[in-house]
């Protein structure tokens, strides 16, 4: 297969960009850029959003312009870095590339190696790390991924259809096999499995519903709606799952592509169990007033992170509505060893071009309000 690498820059950086672009085409990548890419008539945010969820690897070329440029170049290294999350340890998913010497973001840095270009033998470490991500996505399409008792290999269900507006949709899911827990791991097949039909089928646009005097045709190309799911396993132990939908979507007429989470948590204690975030707590209430506390300090931190500056009055009250002590606001959680982490649209903390955000909130900080030898245990058992 083709590494699917998404190559984000500033506008300033084009040159340079078209450039590393040709370079990834000859290492036999399947390079994308929105210069490269767009067609006449096509909804550009939407387009980008998909070729983005669908990348194997993402490319930030980082210089003066881009590193201090608020929209849509922080926007996607915001959402490359939070990805980091649903990914292997030793996975390569994110390529910081400096074309210029410049301040690399905090949470950048922090995370990842960067390589200058400016440097001798940089393009050579470049494609060692492109050589390495295309063995990885080899090794786990043909082979799967190891998750505690399971093998998880990625399927998906695709359709298009060229209506006025028609459609576009892309729905991954996992499968699951086991040796130690079969009749489990094929409940879960089914269970992802039947939520991606029902999406496809939730997705179509109405032959009868079409508007054809509000889309017309450039080069064959029709406006489309679009709807594209990807998925990434958090933790996965002999009692527990915790696993992550990323849903981006994008309705024609909208002013932006969107997106949201989706999170399923599972107890595997002799039969499969849905859970809710209250199935871990004495007392719901107490319990979500102490995770808003913890999350709405540690989203100021992350803004100063990204931003360099402490959040202002406005976003402040963004961070009070969208985490503030109502229980809706933390149905995207995922389980993993010792913490739980809250994951936050766009739109819901911070402004869209803000991206994604999360909080890792430790098991130790909810001691009083988690039930005593509780389901957060199963997080970190080694054992059935």
């Amino acid at each position: 297969m083709s590494l699917k690498v998404f190559v984000s820059y500033a506008k300033e950086d084009r040159d340079h960009a078209l450039k590393y672009y040709d370079l990834f085409l000859q290492e036999g990548a399947a390079p994308w850029m929105d210069v490269k890419h767009l067609l006449p008539g096509q909804n550009w945010e939407a387009e980008i959003d998909k070729a983005f969820s669908d990348a194997n690897v993402v490319v930030l070329l980082l210089s003066k312009q881009s590193v201090n440029k608020r929209g849509f170049v922080q926007r996607e290294a915001n959402d490359a870095i939070e990805r980091l999350r649903y990914k292997q340890p030793t996975d390569i998913y994110v390529i910081p590339l400096l074309l210029e010497p410049c301040d690399v973001p905090s949470h950048i840095a922090g995370r990842l190696q960067y390589v200058d270009l400016s440097t001798a033998g940089a393009w050579g470490q470049v494609q060692a790390s492109l050589k390495i991500a295309a063995e990885q996505q080899s090794i786990e399409l043909a082979k799967g991924l190891d998750a505690g008792p399971f093998r998880v290999f990625t399927d998906k269900l695709e359709e298009q259809w060229q209506g006025a507006p028609g459609h576009d949709i892309k729905i991954e899911y996992p499968r699951f096999e086991s040796t130690s827990q079969p009749r489990i791991a094929k409940e879960l097949t089914y269970f992802f499995a039947g939520r991606a039909a029902r999406t496809v089928i939730e997705s179509r646009q109405k032959p009868w519903d079409q508007s054809p005097d509000l889309f017309s045709k450039t080069d064959g190309f029709t406006a489309t709606n679009g709807r594209w799911d990807s998925f990434g396993i958090v933790n996965s132990t002999p009692q527990l799952l915790s696993l992550v939908y990323e849903v981006g979507w994008y309705g024609a007429g909208a002013a932006h592509p969107n997106s949201y989470f989706e999170t399923y948590n599972f107890a595997m204690k002799e039969r499969l169990l849905l859970l809710n975030l209250e199935d871990f707590f004495k007392e719901g209430p107490a319990a979500i007033e102490r995770i808003s506390e913890l999350c709405i300090g540690a989203l100021g931190r992350e803004y100063w992170s990204r931003m360099g500056e402490k959040p202002d009055d406005y976003q402040l009250k963004m961070f009070h509505d969208g985490a503030g002590p109502d229980a809706e606001n933390f149905k995207a959680f995922t389980v993993s060893a010792d913490h739980f982490t809250f994951l936050f649209a766009p739109y819901q903390v911070s402004s869209y071009a803000m991206g994604r955000w999360s909080v890792d909130v430790s098991f130790y900080d909810l001691l009083d309000v988690l039930q005593t030898d509780g389901l957060h245990r199963l997080a970190a058992s080694p054992h059935a």
